[in-house]
């Protein structure tokens, strides 16, 4: 018998999950969708400016949507790696704001 997915975490129980950080920089709300293998997936509204850390495997992809009258468009898609967090010695986190900022742009 299969798990059900889970909804309610930003947590994925995977061994291998990586800590991940996505800021909306755009104007808009997005909506994110990402998955952990089959047993665990989130789905979050972001509104412009919002930061948000997850948990997510490596492989795994992170979906961003504007929210457009019509519905939800398909705005980008980025690999959790790109996403991670790496702290340097100074204390500061990298980031990849400004990569999804121009991805954005683009669409």
């Amino acid at each position: 018998m299969a798990m059900p997915k889970s909804t309610n975490s930003l947590s994925c129980s995977s061994s291998d999950a990586i800590l991940c950080y996505y800021l909306n920089s755009t104007s808009e709300i997005q909506v994110i969708k990402s998955e952990c293998r089959d047993t665990w997936e989130f789905e979050r509204v972001v509104f412009p400016g919002q930061r948000l850390f997850f948990e997510a495997i490596s492989t795994a992809q992170l979906e961003i949507y504007k929210a457009k009258n019509s519905g939800l468009q398909l705005a980008a898609r980025v690999k959790c790696d790109r996403l991670q967090v790496v702290q340097e010695r100074r204390s500061s986190f990298t980031t990849v704001s400004q990569f999804l900022g121009q991805q954005l742009a683009a669409c």
